[in-house]
């Protein structure tokens, strides 16, 4: 029998063909979950003045120490993110996205980039807040100003753990069901952390604690740093991919 195949400039055209076809998904898909990012931030716009609350809150842990400012600030604004789970449930939105031509993958898409943006507002106004927290802290800072580039990135850690913990709870089960396990848990456990932390950080002898990890940080700022951020990428898409899947799965 002869052996019939597809001339290679076929091949080459198809494969082109489809590449072209995947760009073009990807970015509607990617404006898709900008507009639904857009839609979850207006749909929220009663919430926006209690944005005003959270550098106070941030402020409040500054008095022990201005370390603790920048991933304060940006839990802060990633759990301020969740109003967009109440909003959607109590217009029951879910309904409207079903009349709508958005794929559930926007919808899931769309709160991760708001939630996203919400981390980022809370580490670059963090960042001023912390020195702002300095000058009347307990416990100054007296390191040099790169080495806030730890503390950054275990905000970024914070903010993927927290997420992981949070979003995909809420997306299974809503806002009501999942308010305690996808919220107020994760808020007593962040509570519980930050007392830990203090706790340790004044019994005799730890006087340095901070001190030395951010100088130990400096000294191996690529291998800390860098794993860190891996760690807390595929943190935030696996989280990501387990919302996706369980929001797919939700009969409305």
């Amino acid at each position: 029998m002869k052996n019939e195949s597809f001339p290679s400039g076929v091949c080459v055209r198809t494969a082109s063909a489809n590449f072209a076809i995947y760009k073009k998904l990807c970015r509607n898909e990617g404006k898709m979950m900008k507009q639904m990012a857009l839609f979850d931030w207006k749909a929220i716009k009663y919430y926006h003045w209690r944005v005003l609350l959270l550098p106070v809150i941030s402020l409040a842990a500054g008095f022990v120490s201005a370390i603790l400012v920048v991933p304060t600030n940006v839990f802060m604004f990633l759990f301020f993110s969740v109003n967009t789970f109440a909003v959607e449930e109590k217009g029951d939105l879910n309904k409207l996205y079903l009349t709508l031509p958005v794929r559930r993958s926007s919808v899931v898409g769309g709160r991760y980039v708001l939630s996203i943006c919400m981390g980022l507002a809370g580490v670059l106004t963090g960042i001023p807040l912390a020195v702002l927290a300095d000058r009347f802290t307990w416990s100054h800072y007296y390191g040099p100003i790169g080495w806030f580039l730890p503390v950054v990135t275990i905000s970024y850690l914070l903010f993927s753990v927290f997420h992981l913990g949070m979003f995909p709870i809420l997306f299974k089960l809503g806002y009501s069901k999942g308010k305690f396990w996808g919220m107020l848990l994760p808020l007593l456990l962040f509570e519980v952390l930050y007392s830990v932390w203090v706790i340790i950080s004044s019994l005799p002898g730890n006087e340095y604690l901070l001190f030395n990890a951010l100088k130990y940080a400096s000294e191996n700022m690529l291998l800390v740093n860098g794993s860190i951020i891996l760690a807390a990428t595929l943190i935030l898409l696996f989280s990501f991919l387990l919302s996706k899947k369980l929001y797919s799965d939700w009969e409305f």
